[in-house]
C-alpha cells in the first residue's frame, strides 16, 4: 500500500508541473551573466537617431515574482519576461527609460523583447519600440545574440 500511494504522489506532482518543472524551464536563461552585441535599426523616415551595434557587457536574467524572469538594463530599464518553450517575452511592456544614443538624450519604450536559446550557451534577441529625443519620436527594432 505504501508503494502505491508514494507512486500516486510523484505521479500527481509530475502532472501538476511541481517545482523541479519551472527550474528545469528557466534554466537555459539563468545563471552566468550573458554577453551580447545588439544591433538597432532606427526608422529611415528618423534622421535624428542613427542605427548603430551596442555590446552590453552582461544581460544576466534572473528568477523573479509576478513573472518568470527579469533583467535590469544599465540604464536602468527593468525587463520582465515570461517563459514559452525556448523563448522568454516580454510580460510587463510596454517598459521606458532613459536611454543615450550617439551622444544624443532622449527616452525609449519597448513594446516587444523576445530571447530565445535552445542550449543556453547561445541567445537570439529581438526588440521593438519607440523612441524619442530632440523632439522626434521614431520606431526601432533590435536584433542581436549573446554567448556564454
Amino acid at each position: 500500500m505504501k508503494t502505491v500511494l508514494i507512486a500516486v504522489s510523484v505521479a500527481l506532482a509530475t502532472a501538476c508541473g511541481g517545482s523541479s518543472g519551472t527550474t528545469d524551464r528557466l534554466a537555459n536563461f539563468t545563471g552566468s551573466g550573458w554577453n551580447a552585441s545588439v544591433t538597432t535599426t532606427i526608422s529611415a523616415s528618423c534622421p535624428v537617431l542613427p542605427g548603430h551595434s551596442e555590446n552590453r557587457t552582461s544581460i544576466t536574467f534572473a528568477p523573479t515574482t509576478g513573472a518568470d524572469l527579469q533583467w535590469t538594463s544599465a540604464e536602468g530599464c527593468l525587463y520582465k519576461f515570461n517563459v514559452a518553450g525556448n523563448t522568454a517575452s516580454l510580460s510587463n511592456a510596454p517598459v521606458s527609460c532613459n536611454i543615450t544614443v550617439n551622444g544624443i538624450t532622449g527616452s525609449a519604450t519597448w513594446t516587444s523583447y523576445t530571447a530565445t536559446t535552445t542550449d543556453g550557451r547561445n541567445l537570439t534577441i529581438g526588440t521593438a519600440g519607440r523612441a524619442t529625443a530632440l523632439l522626434q519620436t521614431c520606431s526601432f527594432s533590435e536584433t542581436g545574440t549573446a554567448t556564454r
